[in-house]
């Protein structure tokens, strides 16, 4: 099992733009698992549509969109199963509507808040 965990908070400065969240180095051969969550958050007086994809550069495994309404905090978990990653698996956020929303690292106090697990299954 390999786990990584966000050390601190990703800026969600452009709109059009994917950014990086937690990410693991799992190598390319063999079918893993992968789970994860992230913590997002909203930072404007608006609200923001946020899209999330579980993927290794390549192939999307899991995504979803979450709407967090105005200065407020969101999670979504997304997991699935990929053969043969082509590049490390990794969860990438996308805050569609303003450009400063960020993945956030600590808003529990337990800095796990946006963390990424993949269990290697064959």
């Amino acid at each position: 099992k390999i786990t990584n965990s966000l050390a601190a908070d990703v800026v969600l400065n452009n709109t059009a733009n994917y950014f990086t969240g937690p990410t693991i180095a799992q190598g390319t051969s063999g079918t893993w698992f992968a789970t994860g969550s992230v913590t997002v958050l909203d930072a404007t007086a608006g609200a923001s549509a946020f899209l999330i994809k579980l993927w290794d550069w390549t192939t999307v495994i899991d995504s979803a969109r979450v709407d967090v309404p105005s200065n407020s905090h969101g999670v979504i978990s997304l997991s699935g199963y990929l053969a043969s990653p082509a590049g490390n698996i990794r969860i990438s956020v996308r805050d569609a509507t303003n450009a400063v929303g960020k993945i956030i690292f600590n808003a529990s106090s337990n800095s796990k808040d946006s963390t990424l697990s993949a269990i290697r299954i064959a």
